[in-house]
């Protein structure tokens, strides 16, 4: 008699069938396979070839399915035998795998778990040890696998000196310039954009998958009044010296002739043309630089990203008109919503030049050394 699994219903064969193809769970989705395969007739010796087990395993789940029902689907991990591996060995098998393998003289660059077992065992680590052991000693201390990043040092001799000036200028608190902070936000796409947003259950916005790529792209060029806290910007097609230039007149008419004005901007070659360098001159413009690959260094770096999700994120913007729109916006809603709140640069300073007090509210509240409270 070939053996099969009990009858089930068409709620439990659906329910079998969720598993099988959405569960999350591998041994149990294996189980379920099992099972809905002997309920759709197959035997046992056809469903080890399925599931790549053996005919006696088949014959085991079978049988402890029409036993105990859905309950033996879930895997039972037993807490296992004492640890295996001395404080000492662990600690081998972690540097092994923080270190590189060609400071080793090995003829690859990068490790994975079967090189790294075997170059312990090698090495006499450990004489052996599996990469499942392997990969549980070193999330236990800490240790993944994660793609290496780049990052970069600035070379400037001069970093310190700039480094110093400009937070002279961001922060001097008595009768402080106009310090106007400047970069470029982009190249911006003109493409759907993803985003973030409330909806009904089950019912997200939607944004196209497929868009023509003939829209171009833009730059969104960004100013700061540093002290103000209050920004401006224009949309330019391309990232050049004219244009920054313009950009640079444009803010400039905003100030009286006469007025000193300090202007924080990177290294960029088109920031430093003989022509912007002349009109700067001119027009009472100091131009400061950040230090060499340092544009962190720059205050509109902290509000370049904030303006372009506030203004594209969820958008299908069609052309950049669109797109200079929805920025000329964002611009605007932050430097409302600042002077809602009259949020500037020196908020942490009170009109008289001290600084808020930091006591709690029952030591601030005293009367004659006593405390006293509201009453109501």
């Amino acid at each position: 008699m070939v053996l099969r699994v009990r009858d089930i219903s068409n709620e439990e064969g659906n329910k079998l069938r969720r598993i099988v193809r959405h569960g999350r769970e591998p041994i149990e989705m294996k189980r379920a396979q099992v099972v809905l395969a002997s309920a759709q007739g197959f035997t046992p010796p056809k469903i080890a070839l399925i599931a790549g087990m053996s005919e006696e395993y088949v014959r085991d789940l079978i049988h402890a399915f029409n036993e105990h029902g859905f309950a033996m689907l879930k895997p039972k991990w037993g807490p296992g035998r004492p640890p295996k591996f001395t404080e000492e060995q662990r600690k081998g098998l972690v540097d092994l795998a923080t270190s590189r393998p060609r400071d080793l003289d090995l003829p690859y660059q990068e490790w994975s778990l079967s090189r790294l077992r075997g170059e312990a065992v090698k090495r006499g680590i450990v004489e052996s040890i599996s990469e499942e052991w392997l990969r549980v000693i070193l999330h236990e201390a800490d240790v993944s696998r994660q793609s290496i990043r780049t990052w970069k040092t600035s070379k400037d001799p001069d970093f310190a000196a700039k480094k110093r000036y400009i937070e002279r200028l961001t922060r001097k608190r008595r009768n402080p310039p106009v310090v106007l902070s400047a970069d470029e936000v982009g190249p911006i796409q003109v493409i759907p954009h993803g985003g973030d947003g409330w909806f009904a259950q089950g019912r997200p916005g939607r944004i196209p998958a497929t868009y023509p790529k003939d829209r171009g792209t833009a730059y969104y060029f960004l100013c700061l009044n540093v002290f103000k806290q209050r920004l401006s910007g224009d949309l330019y097609f391309q990232r050049d010296a004219a244009n920054w230039l313009d950009f640079m007149r444009h803010v400039r008419w905003r100030y009286p002739g006469t007025q000193r004005i300090y202007w924080i901007q990177d290294g960029l070659s088109t920031h430093w043309t003989p022509e912007v360098e002349a009109y700067a001159k001119s027009h009472h413009v100091v131009l400061v630089p950040t230090a060499t690959q340092a544009s962190w260094m720059n205050p509109v770096e902290c509000h370049a990203g904030d303006i372009q999700d506030l203004a594209l994120a969820g958008a299908d913007p069609q052309d950049p008109l669109e797109v200079s729109w929805a920025m000329d916006s964002a611009v605007a809603y932050r430097n409302e919503e600042r002077r809602a709140r009259g949020k500037t640069f020196r908020d942490t300073v009170r009109k008289d030049k001290r600084r808020r007090s930091k006591k709690p509210v029952w030591k601030r509240a005293t009367r004659g050394g006593r405390r006293s409270w509201p009453r109501h």
